[in-house]
């Protein structure tokens, strides 16, 4: 069983069109700008109220700032918590790290804003909108993301454990108009925790057979491995 989900394969369980809206709704509520990113800083979401200042300097000083992002993560990651951080012109953002068991697999970018004793220039917070908080303002933001995104944490092995008994007590057929009848046959038996000898030997074919047709599955459900598609059928009944 695969041990986490990392990146691009844990916003599959997730749900992008899930966590971009709840992203979306968050940046708005605070007036902050916010992404979330996986551990080498690639985006997973649409950057929400994108500051065009932060955009800008990044442009002008883009090796600089690839390499302060990347230590602000593997900080972030070495210390297991929230980090704030405040670049060398004066404005600050942090990063919130999204678990998956006990793993970091993803973080949530927040910024830019700055505090009341920023060395920012004036002229920059009124030309570019920059938002001001206080230290402790940030500080109940940055707490209320970390709480929040502990919801995602979900403990996996008893979540497919759960939903695996649920199915063998009260079975129900597999349907789905991508996958062919066979298909559907074979995530069935896959939803009852079958092996591929098992699938192999209930319906008559050779392992190979089976391989090909987890394989194709996978093909017409743009998923990685076995155990998302078993965690998409199992969804109804999934159980933290």
């Amino acid at each position: 069983m695969v041990k986490c989900y990392m990146g691009q394969n844990w916003l599959n369980i997730v749900g992008k069109e899930k966590l971009q809206t709840f992203q979306d709704a968050f940046a708005q509520a605070y007036n902050l700008g916010m992404r979330f990113e996986d551990v080498q800083g690639k985006s997973l979401t649409v950057s929400a109220k994108a500051s065009l200042l932060c955009h800008k300097l990044q442009e002008k000083n883009k090796t600089y700032c690839i390499e302060e992002h990347k230590k602000a993560r593997e900080e972030t990651t070495d210390c297991e918590e929230t980090r704030y951080f405040t670049c060398n012109i004066g404005v600050s953002y942090f990063i919130c790290p999204v678990f998956w068991q006990k793993d970091v697999v993803a973080y949530a970018r927040v910024g830019c804003y700055i505090s009341r004793h920023s060395s920012l220039p004036e002229r920059y917070i009124k030309d570019y909108n920059i938002p001001v908080f206080t230290a402790a303002q940030i500080k109940n933001i940055g707490y209320l993301l970390t709480k929040t995104l502990e919801l995602l944490n979900v403990n996996y092995q008893k979540t497919y454990k759960t939903a695996q008994n649920a199915t063998l007590l009260n079975p129900e057929p597999i349907t789905d108009d991508r996958l062919s009848t066979r298909e559907q046959e074979v995530v069935g038996l896959l939803c009852k925790g079958f092996t591929n000898k098992q699938i192999a030997e209930s319906m008559v074919i050779s392992e190979k057979t089976v391989k090909t047709h987890i394989s194709n599955i996978l093909n017409k459900m743009s998923m990685r491995d076995r155990m998302q598609v078993v965690l998409y059928f199992l969804k109804g009944k999934m159980a933290v």
